[in-house]
């Protein structure tokens, strides 16, 4: 059993709340969790971190770096990789972790920015490539610099010919303007085609998808109302989302887990501490178990890819980094169950930073629309952290970019750490 007491997340909580004479039930209230369940974190018999973290810390006027035992691992990636990004020598990159604990504010600042340069590049990578494959893009294109070229030479004959006849001058002048005109109608054609590239707020730069990804990390993927009166708050709660297509794609992701929930209701995951236990409530559906454990338990991660191993959901844990952009890890049972479907894996892992982690996966196909159409199975892992530190496991990794075990097998790609 893991050790308690002041050195862990869980009995820096437990002695803050006694120095200030709090009692469980009203600090858990105040948390938005179970008297019960936060007897176990102060045990530490759950571990802690993302939204629940800051909640707790809130509610004893502390800041979260008080509390927590251990930098974010998924924070020190970002902020390595910012620094391998320019190029900062080997010793500044090892100093990541101090930094991030003495100034944990602008540590998040930094790996703020770092994402949102990273999701700028994605975007003019994509509209690069827009414009050298789209054939209607690349038409309007030429049909805009080809009017700027007749405008560019009409100007110039006028310029250049003080003394002109008035007919052709006239003439001159009404090509212009026409030129001119048609000039601003393509230019507006191509601006339009391009929106996203010209919008003025950060959401519309963004894919339907990454809005979505953000729309739901704000949550904590933990939506109350999808409890509480189902489908029916749907409306309400993607309100919020500037594009149609977020919006579309945000009711998806959350049709599915009202779903979920109506199958697996939250008074059933209460009574029980391990996956197994739900199986039967389930009636066998393991990745009813892991989605419903994943988005209801704010100390478990959840990660969901399809057949061609991108990841389709990522609900990060403190502790265990996620990519950001790309895929996982290979060696993750994720990828591994997508190989064997309907056959549920448990995994122990080992993070680079030597943190033991029970990983459960499982792949199974989406339901049949009709009779011939082709299955295509989505994998689901649930990431809870070890209590027992003892006993074989898989080194893994968060990804190759950032991964720093330069003897893997599996590696695709280097390293942007040092060492």
């Amino acid at each position: 059993m893991a050790t308690k007491g002041r050195g862990s997340t869980g009995g820096r909580i437990r002695e803050r709340r006694l120095a200030l004479g709090i009692r469980q039930a009203h600090l858990a209230a105040e948390a938005g969790i179970s008297a019960s369940y936060l007897n176990l974190i102060e045990h530490d018999r759950r571990p802690i971190g993302g939204a629940l973290l800051g909640r707790i810390a809130e509610a004893l006027d502390v800041s979260r770096t008080m509390l927590s035992a251990d930098v974010d691992e998924s924070l020190l990636d970002v902020l390595r990789a910012a620094g391998a990004a320019q190029n900062l020598p080997s010793e500044e990159l090892t100093s990541a972790a101090e930094f991030a604990r003495r100034y944990p504010g602008w540590a998040r600042v930094i790996a703020a920015q770092a994402e949102r340069l990273a999701a700028q590049a994605d975007t003019i990578e994509a509209l690069s490539d827009r414009l050298s494959h789209d054939p209607a893009l690349a038409e309007a294109m030429h049909e805009l610099l080809s009017t700027v070229a007749v405008v560019r030479s009409t100007a110039s004959i006028l310029a250049s010919t003080p003394e002109i006849d008035a007919n052709w001058l006239r003439r001159f002048h009404a090509n212009l303007d026409a030129d001119s005109r048609r000039l601003a109608d393509g230019a507006e054609a191509v601006v339009s085609y391009l929106d996203r590239a010209g919008a003025g707020n950060d959401e519309a730069r963004l894919t339907p998808s990454e809005t979505v990804a953000q729309f739901l990390d704000g949550r904590d993927h933990a939506f109350a109302e999808l409890e509480a009166r189902g489908a029916d708050a749907i409306p309400e709660l993607v309100a919020g989302l500037a594009s149609p297509e977020a919006r579309a794609l945000a009711a998806e992701v959350l049709t599915a887990d009202a779903e979920d929930a109506a199958r697996l209701p939250l008074e059933i995951l209460a009574e029980a501490e391990q996956p197994d236990d739900l199986l039967e409530a389930a009636r066998g559906d393991a990745a009813l178990v892991l989605r419903r454990l994943g988005v209801t338990d704010p100390a478990r991660g959840l990660v969901v890819c399809d057949a061609s191993g991108a990841l389709i959901r990522r609900k990060a844990v403190a502790g265990f980094s996620l990519p950001v952009i790309g895929a996982g890890c290979p060696l993750w049972p994720l990828y591994e169950a997508l190989s064997q479907p309907g056959r549920a894996l448990v995994r122990r892992l080992e993070m680079p930073d030597g943190a033991t982690w029970i990983a459960h996966a499982v792949a199974a196909p989406l339901p049949q629309t009709r009779f011939d159409a082709v299955p295509t199975p989505r994998s689901t892992m649930l990431l809870t952290r070890a209590v027992r530190e003892t006993g074989p496991a898989v080194p893994v990794g968060p990804g190759c970019r950032v991964c720093p075990r330069g003897d893997c097998a599996a590696r695709r790609e280097p390293s942007v750490l040092p060492g």
